[in-house]
């Protein structure tokens, strides 16, 4: 391969590949809440909780960004959120990545149906939730 061989890379495209993906989370459950911080902090993903859809989808930008929600959450609606960040056209971007107990099948294809990209039992989303935030990061 020759160097006139390579294509031009926009410096903005460069810019970011390098920036990690911000986390913004529906979660107030303390246990779950600390191990998204930790998870988060690992993977260099900046991370916001918010308990208001409203300030939650304020806070989604033309970015890249997971959402995780608790479809176990009291202070909210998560299937009616996760409804309203996909059917708008300034939040469908987000990728969202919900959990609930593995016995609520019902709940799970509510959210699936709602738009969830990704329902895991509350188990699966704690042991891969370092993974599955590095996956769907921007930097390695």
């Amino acid at each position: 391969m020759d160097c006139k061989d390579l294509k031009d890379i926009p410096a903005t495209a460069t810019v970011a590949a390098e920036r990690p993906i911000r986390v913004l989370a529906a979660v107030s459950d303390l246990i779950f809440a600390s191990k998204i911080a930790a998870a988060a902090k690992q993977a260099g993903c900046p991370l916001e909780f918010f308990r208001e859809p409203v300030k939650l989808k304020a806070a989604i930008s033309s970015e890249p960004c997971v959402v995780i929600v608790d479809l176990n959450e009291k202070c909210l609606d998560p299937v009616a959120l996760i409804v309203s960040l996909k059917a708008a056209p300034e939040t469908c971007h987000a990728q969202v990545i919900s959990y609930l107990s593995h016995v609520q099948i019902e709940l799970k294809r509510e959210a699936e149906k709602a738009g969830a990209d990704l329902v895991l039992p509350r188990s699966t989303f704690s042991q891969n939730l370092y993974d599955l935030l590095r996956q769907r990061s921007c930097h390695t």
